[in-house]
């Protein structure tokens, strides 16, 4: 069939799913895109969404299965690429603190939490979309909640959550202690994403002297001799993060994003990858 207008209108949509299932972008735009080159090979398509989407979601089912066999052998803790933006108008994505958390899933569940919570798709469409009952979806949704618990209720209050980036930043460049104690939840979690090509903690870090240290540590040379990193304001998934800059060539060094609640900062996120540092615009 016809590529037309409203069949082009769709591609955010379907690699808001791609990507909200794989977690890559580059991957989450394979997929979009094959799908199109599908499209022109179908005849007599009644409804161009549902079909695309089906697609979508199949694909990215089956390349998920795939990806997890190879981030099993990942060293260090796997994070999703980030969708990195100057402006929060430019991302056409999920929040990434719920990005995170959606792997704990298996890539069913996924499918069915993404239509249900990030996109409020009736039932009847995500049975059609995955090939479950409408009475299997609903309890595959409820079983995605009792893994994710209340943490997958993400709700980001944009000026509380940039108050408290500032605060960290500001506690960090300073060296302030008694100011990240009482920022930093005392159970907060640090998830180091270095991939083996920047160093980075293999391991999770858990409990605030932990992570304090972590970063008043990597905020100075190992002879004392001044900071070495500065931040910059940017845009992940949309929501307030930190880009972290090498003051010696300005060049970046990785992006930091933060989960936060009324009560502090509870999570770091901390991708050094290289592989997934890229700024981008919609």
């Amino acid at each position: 069939m016809k590529i037309t207008t409203e069949v082009l209108q769709l591609r955010p949509y379907l690699f808001k799913i791609a990507y909200s299932m794989l977690g890559e972008i580059e991957e989450a735009e394979d997929i979009v895109q094959d799908v199109y080159e599908k499209w022109l090979s179908v005849e007599d398509v009644k409804t161009p969404k549902a079909y695309m989407a089906r697609m979508v979601v199949n694909k990215s089912i089956k390349r998920l299965n795939e990806l997890k066999a190879l981030r099993e052998t990942y060293i260090g803790p796997w994070l999703p690429e980030p969708y990195i933006t100057t402006t929060a108008a430019d991302s056409p994505t999920i929040e990434y603190g719920l990005l995170f958390l959606l792997e704990q899933l298996n890539p069913v569940e996924r499918a069915v939490f993404i239509l249900r919570e990030s996109f409020t798709e009736e039932y009847s469409y995500i049975a059609e979309l995955t090939g479950l009952s409408m009475d299997n979806c609903r309890q595959t949704l409820h079983r995605t909640h009792e893994k994710l618990g209340r943490k997958s209720h993400i709700k980001v209050d944009t000026t509380r959550h940039s108050a408290l980036i500032d605060a960290f930043l500001h506690s960090v460049v300073n060296h302030d202690r008694s100011s990240l104690e009482q920022i930093l939840r005392s159970d907060i979690e640090l998830f180091s994403d270095g991939g083996g090509k920047r160093s980075a903690p293999i391991k999770p870090l858990f409990g605030f002297e932990k992570v304090q240290k972590f970063f008043l540590g990597i905020m100075q040379l190992p002879e004392n001799q001044g900071d070495v990193y500065e931040f910059k304001p940017v845009f992940v998934n949309g929501v307030p993060a930190a880009l972290i800059l090498r003051k010696a060539d300005n060049g970046l060094d990785s992006v930091q994003y933060f989960v936060s609640d009324d009560t502090g900062i509870t999570r770091l996120l901390l991708v050094r990858n290289p592989d997934k540092l890229m700024i981008r615009t919609a």
